[in-house]
């Protein structure tokens, strides 16, 4: 077991070089992947290991990234890179798995007349192309975190929360049996346990199951997980059979310290030796947007309990990003729940038909700077974006820059300059205060006073944005995060 642990903190130890791309946090840190990734899955696969996250209203949804060593990590696709035409948004909490030859990814999400569901997709290999099979089962209060599993016995199970918290009732964590294929459940669900320490306040959440000997290890998280006043927290219990009787650890196992936030939400595979790896998220002490993806060894302690090793000091900040549009656009870029907006790359340029265009900013410290083409009925322009119904920006509009932010979907401006001619760059300095920017000759000017950020919704976005009967024409985007 010592041998197996020293491995093991070799493996972890990789986690400190520089990830390269758009994936690289600074030299020695641990969150592994800069910027939001809330419900990590980590799966081990022929050539590797595959990470997917929570998309909430963002499409492509539940992003597919890949590492051959723990340490490196590109994004290579995602599960849906389209909405289905049963759901509507919220997608949360992926989870990938391996069975009988290829890959299912179990998710949430809320259907369009209003119910959660847990759907399911499937692969023939974790990066894709993946095929959408729709809902296992829906109901009004909400049926969330999806884990697929194995009993004692070998047979297939779904472990899902029930999200009664939405609604004022309890919240179970369920079990049913699955259909062979894992596409259907063939029988009622089973209660495993419910909230009832003091610490889990009313709620536990996102499951996730660790065999060892013959003791079932289920982690779970509890408390509210997001936002300024989250108190997540990871817990563990303990059974000889899937069904159990279940043994709660009196007290987590994971929680937050002087460096990160509210951890929670794991996901278990296996490492370089066979040995245990855990991926889960965290918000960094200062960011309170991005829930950044940790990656950590798991130990048992005396008692037989799990053990985290604790995280390193992190310094998430991502690398600074430049795209000139001499490429097609890969495939990190985002927009909001609904038809994508029509894009096309030619010239070195980038025409963007009306809607949001966006990349993970990995930070809500940053200055974002794109080049644009005014004229006619475009109007381009850039904006910090929280969600679709939450964004502060600055556009073009005929002669003149507007600058304008959008709060639960209720859109006002908040200054206007007059243009100078000549080619114009639009700029997003966003920190404490969100300051809108236009150049065309000469120095920057401001347009409208500083506002406050966005509501924090999820990850910080940097998007390019178009409202005009024309496509609006980006020449270049840089972002310096700071």
């Amino acid at each position: 077991m010592a041998r197996a642990s020293g491995r093991l903190r070799s493996a972890v130890a990789l986690l400190a070089a520089v990830i390269a791309g758009a994936c690289a946090p600074a030299a020695g840190a641990n969150p592994v992947v800069p910027g939001d990734h809330p419900d990590p899955s980590l799966l081990r696969a022929a050539g590797g290991w595959y990470a997917t996250s929570t998309s909430d209203d963002w499409l492509p949804a539940f992003p597919i990234l890949h590492s051959t060593d723990l340490a490196h990590w590109r994004r290579v696709g995602a599960v849906l890179p389209r909405r289905p035409r049963w759901a509507a948004k919220d997608f949360w909490a992926p989870e990938l798995v391996r069975r009988g030859g290829r890959v299912l990814a179990y998710y949430a999400a809320r259907a369009r007349d209003g119910r959660r569901c847990i759907a399911v997709a499937s692969a023939a290999a974790a990066r894709g192309p993946y095929r959408d099979h729709g809902p296992l089962l829906c109901s009004r209060v909400g049926e969330i975190d999806p884990l697929p599993v194995t009993d004692e016995q070998g047979a297939d199970w779904l472990v899902w929360k029930r999200d009664g918290n939405s609604a004022g009732l309890p919240t179970p964590i369920l079990a049913a049996p699955l259909a062979p294929g894992g596409l259907s459940l063939v029988a009622p669900p089973r209660e495993l346990f419910r909230a009832d320490a003091p610490w889990e306040n009313g709620i536990v959440e996102a499951p996730a199951l660790l065999r060892r000997g013959g003791t079932f290890y289920l982690l779970y998280s509890a408390g509210h997980c997001c936002g300024r006043h989250c108190n997540y927290a990871t817990g563990v219990a303990r059974a000889p059979a899937l069904l159990g009787p279940w043994e709660k650890r009196p007290e987590p196992i994971l929680t937050g310290g002087a460096a990160i936030r509210c951890p929670g939400h794991v996901g278990i595979a296996r490492g370089p030796a066979g040995e245990p790896v855990l991926a889960y998220h965290a918000y960094v002490r200062g960011d309170p947007s991005n829930r950044q993806l940790l990656i950590a060894p798991i130990g048992f302690d005396a008692a037989g309990w799990p053990r985290v090793e604790r995280e390193r000091s992190p310094d998430p900040r991502p690398p600074a990003a430049r795209f000139g549009f001499g490429a097609p656009l890969d495939t990190a870029w985002e927009w909001p729940a609904g038809p994508a907006p029509a894009t096309r790359v030619t010239g070195g340029r980038l025409e963007l038909g009306r809607g949001a265009l966006a990349r993970q900013a990995g930070t809500t410290r940053f200055t974002a700077t794109a080049v644009v083409s005014p004229g006619g009925d475009a109007r381009p322009g850039l904006a910090v974006m929280a969600s679709k119904g939450n964004a502060v920006g600055i556009e073009v509009r005929g002669a003149r820059a507007t600058a304008w932010r959008l709060d639960e979907g209720h859109r006002v401006e908040t200054g206007s300059v007059r243009l100078r001619r000549g080619r114009t760059a639009l700029r997003v300095l966003a920190g404490v205060r969100v300051r809108l920017a236009v150049r065309t000759r000469g120095p920057w000017r401001a347009v409208g006073a500083p506002q406050p950020p966005p509501r924090w919704a999820g990850g910080a976005r940097v998007a390019l944005t178009a409202r005009g009967a024309a496509p609006a024409q980006v020449d270049s985007l840089a972002v310096e995060p700071r």
